[in-house]
């Protein structure tokens, strides 16, 4: 998917902080105000079979920068998800739902402070029209800010240069994305290209890519994001993952991630299941060596 990177190159610099929608966004919102009978706080969308869109009001100082911007969640069959990663604003029209109420366009905007290496940081922006599916509350797909001019004709998009697009999910499946970082070496890297593609947030990803479906894509993901340093991203992913089923080596990941955000109560309990079931196969010989001294040192505290 297309992001930052696609304008500045990753070597030259360096992102700081969030992303932010920008400060046009309550004025957009205004205008689904009486439509929707929501509060100047809160703005709901409602798609196909009652599913919604929630965009959320809030605030963010940056140094030298007070930017005003909504957050976005979907809710569908009583579950409720973060639609993009923390931080991301987002704008809304009522025009940009398809007639059959199962598609939505919304602009979402980065912000942050960039770094050209020299230590000169510049507050810069990046704005993307992004295509939704109001059945599953997937990003489909991305294009530039100015995708969102246009109209439905039908269920398909005509953007006012004339390109139409009917909405066909794009987004990388785990198998091709891990395709993609086959040869990149250092850890962080490779954390940082999964970064760039869940921009979209966790749950969004896993909506477009259901955990039945991906268990061994989405948990070694995890896994690079972890090594990377990412264990709060990684951990997310883990957390779908675990829908399906306590696999042996995804509680031992998890633990490890629980265990490095510094959560160590709640790690020391995956530690026991991972050393109890490695113990159950005949494996216990194969259990590493913190499993047991972080094991240990939790009962010791407890």
């Amino acid at each position: 998917m297309a992001s930052l990177k696609d304008s500045y190159s990753k070597q030259a610099l360096w992102l700081k902080g969030s992303s932010m929608g920008s400060l046009r966004s309550a004025l957009l919102l205004a205008s689904l105000l009486l439509a929707n009978g929501a509060t100047a706080e809160e703005v709901r969308v409602t798609g196909v079979d009652g599913h919604t869109l929630t965009l959320h009001l809030k605030a963010k100082v940056w140094p030298e920068h007070s930017v005003e911007a909504a957050s976005a969640t979907f809710t569908a069959n009583g579950k409720t998800f973060p639609l993009y990663g923390t931080d991301i604003g987002v704008e809304v029209l009522p025009r940009w739902l398809s007639p059959d109420k199962k598609t939505l366009l919304v602009n979402q905007t980065m912000y942050g402070m960039l770094s050209d290496g020299s230590g000169e940081d510049s507050f810069q922006s990046r704005s993307h029209c992004d295509v939704i599916s109001m059945e599953t509350g997937c990003v489909l797909l991305q294009r530039d800010d100015q995708f969102c001019a246009g109209k439905w004709v039908g269920n398909s998009w005509t953007t006012d240069e004339g390109e139409v697009l009917k909405p066909e999910m794009e987004t990388p499946s785990p198998q091709a994305l891990l395709k993609t970082l086959s040869n990149i070496e250092s850890a962080q890297y490779r954390a940082s290209e999964i970064e760039w593609s869940l921009v979209m947030g966790a749950d969004s990803y896993m909506a477009c890519h259901p955990p039945a479906r991906n268990v061994q894509g989405l948990n070694d993901l995890g896994f690079y994001l972890a090594e990377g340093g990412n264990d709060a991203l990684a951990l997310k992913l883990y957390r779908g993952v675990e829908t399906v089923g306590k696999r042996t080596v995804l509680m031992l990941n998890i633990a490890d991630s629980l265990w490095r955000l510094d959560r160590k109560d709640e790690a020391q309990r995956y530690y026991s299941q991972y050393r109890d079931a490695m113990s159950a196969d005949g494996k216990a010989q194969k259990i590493p060596q913190r499993v047991a001294e972080r094991s240990a040192i939790q009962g010791m505290k407890n």
